[in-house]
């Protein structure tokens, strides 16, 4: 009999200097599982009781069943692009009954790896009402700002250094001083409209509404790519919860200077101000949205963590993948491994991984109607400028009758 080909795959561990991504290659690589079965999305969700059972007893007792792994189109586009260039196929190994694998043991298997926030998060989408995410910035959306915090967001990877200079530097870009700049003029323009004598900005009183605060205050953003979350090579809590997501300043407090006097034109009088502000505090926050639109390989998942085919996840970070990596996994992406860790036996529960895709948490939410998409947010962060953001808002006028000053 023709010895199985091994598929190299990737795999956190506990290292020297904290967790580390381990290749294991050639004789140590996994075996892709020839098997019509996959991840598991019968289990019912959180808090809902079983239905009763019926009075009369038939036959043995039903086992929880798997589900038909995700079609090859759920392939990133470069898995398929290979796909027909290479003519080659991978042997897999026939397997009827592969482990029992839900996918809301991915919760489970995140905590067991460290990743405290990526399973909140996971249970918080379980337990919601279903809902899919809209991705119209003005749409209505559930949100959640209790599980992420701006500081833990900084604990990893590059995060830090890119939040130093966006501190430093991008915050004062003419492109971010143009947008607080149309902000505070705008509140500004109101306040002097309604005969408010005090011009001075404090957005504190709009940080109860959390979607709307970001949509009229926020001026500038750094973007954090899935590469920027890793500590090395090695996926992280922040990799696994968020990935790719931004970190956004928006204006917090403005001292607001005037010089004010009348204008006279085609019969009206005007009162007028030529205003500067200077923004002296900012609030910063992390901004997401938790959700399974589009086709996304989530990684090969059982319960207790995480293993990645080359060429998948970390195609975008710093580190070359091999062409033959990625080709021995063109007929075995969708299917369940066995990296068959002992010296004896097979098919361990412990080393048997399936594949998650988008589409698996898509096709939970469609059978259970619950699985909810939300926002995450970090609560905002005041934090004081080094180095005010001076803004020239220039000219706004009011409409006035000199009666009516006295």
């Amino acid at each position: 009999m023709a010895e199985l080909k091994k598929a190299p795959y990737y795999q956190p561990q506990k290292g020297l200097f904290g967790v580390e991504l381990k290749e294991f290659k050639g004789v140590r690589g996994c075996i892709p599982l020839d098997t019509p079965t996959g991840v598991s999305i019968d289990r019912l969700p959180p808090g809902v009781k079983p239905p009763s059972p019926p009075n009369h007893t038939t036959g043995s007792k039903k086992t929880e069943k798997q589900t038909r792994v995700p079609p090859s189109a759920q392939q990133p586009k470069t898995l398929q692009a290979k796909a027909k260039r290479i003519p080659t196929e991978l042997e897999f190994e026939a397997c009827e009954n592969p482990p029992t694998f839900d996918l809301q043991d991915v919760p489970f298997a995140m905590d067991k790896l460290g990743w405290t926030v990526s399973a909140k998060l996971a249970r918080t989408w379980f337990s919601c009402a279903a809902h899919i995410f809209n991705d119209d910035p003005r749409s209505e959306q559930p949100l959640n700002d209790s599980v992420v915090t701006l500081d833990w967001a900084l604990r990893f990877g590059s995060v830090r250094k890119k939040y130093e200079k966006f501190l430093t530097s991008d915050i004062y870009t003419l492109g971010a001083v143009g947008a607080a700049t149309d902000a505070v003029k705008s509140f500004v323009r109101q306040l002097f409209e309604s005969r408010n004598s005090n011009l001075s900005v404090d957005t504190s009183q709009f940080l109860g509404d959390l979607r709307n605060f970001h949509a009229d205050w926020q001026f500038q953003k750094l973007t954090i790519s899935d590469g920027d979350t890793f500590n090395g090579l090695t996926l992280t809590d922040l990799t696994g919860s968020l990935a790719n997501f931004n970190i956004y300043a928006a204006v917090g407090n403005v001292e607001i200077s005037t010089e004010k006097y009348f204008r006279y034109e085609r019969g009206r009088t005007l009162y007028c101000l030529n205003a500067i502000g200077k923004i002296t505090h900012i609030y910063v926050y992390v901004k997401d949205n938790y959700s399974f639109n589009g086709k996304q390989y989530l990684g090969h998942w059982n319960k207790h963590g995480i293993i990645i085919a080359p060429g998948t996840w970390l195609t975008g970070s710093s580190s070359s993948k091999k062409d033959t990596d990625i080709d021995i996994w063109l007929k075995a992406f969708n299917k369940p491994v066995d990296t068959r860790k002992g010296l004896f036996g097979k098919l361990k529960e412990p080393d048997v991984y399936f594949p998650v895709f988008n589409a698996d948490y898509n096709r939970w939410r469609e059978k259970h109607q619950r699985g909810g998409d939300f926002m995450v947010y970090s609560k905002p962060v005041h934090l004081k400028l080094k180095t005010p953001i001076d803004l020239k808002l220039g000219e706004i006028c009011r409409p006035e009758s000199l009666s009516s000053l006295g």
